[in-house]
């Protein structure tokens, strides 16, 4: 009877561990696309590193600070007012526009489009992920769509609309 139970136990243990390991991470964020040789974007996230030591995060800011620019034939481009909604609050990451790709062409006009979304973790089952169009040096609104940030899937049900306001 004993080496059933520790069979058991055993077997329990391994499962545990091993669903703790497939669902590690399951969300594809990412603060780097690079399209080709001349077009690259970058949206770093920092927190003050003495936010790592415990009980330290009461005396000093630990909000993220966030910054975002396409970097064109090696010049770069300061978009931070497309992330000042939500800078110092959420963590912000470009997220897949498609299966295996963080950039695509939703509207077959030759230009790219990218996804970039407030990371809410966990407070709702989905939310808004924020669309630009990528024309040389510029980012032009193009719309919305659905991200569900613990799954991992692309964004869903873009919705085409240059007027959209960021949520916060």
């Amino acid at each position: 009877m004993q080496m059933k139970y520790s069979n058991f136990i055993i077997i329990l243990s391994i499962a545990s561990l091993l669903s703790k390991v497939s669902y590690a991470q399951i969300w594809t964020g990412t603060d780097e696309i690079k399209l080709d040789s001349h077009i690259k974007l970058v949206m770093p996230n920092k927190v003050n590193p003495a936010c790592r030591v415990a009980g330290r995060s009461e005396e000093i800011d630990c909000s993220p600070a966030t910054t975002l620019s396409l970097i064109y034939k090696g010049i770069t481009y300061s978009y931070d007012n497309l992330i000042e909604p939500w800078e110092g609050s959420f963590f912000i990451y470009f997220v897949k526009l498609g299966s295996n790709s963080y950039s695509r062409d939703l509207n077959g006009d030759g230009l790219k489009e990218i996804a970039i979304y407030p990371a809410v973790c966990g407070n709702s089952p989905k939310s808004l992920a924020y669309i630009y169009t990528i024309k040389d040096h510029e980012l032009l609104p193009y719309g919305t769509g659905d991200y569900f940030w613990e799954t991992g899937i692309p964004v869903a049900n873009v919705k085409k609309d240059t007027r959209f306001r960021p949520d916060i």
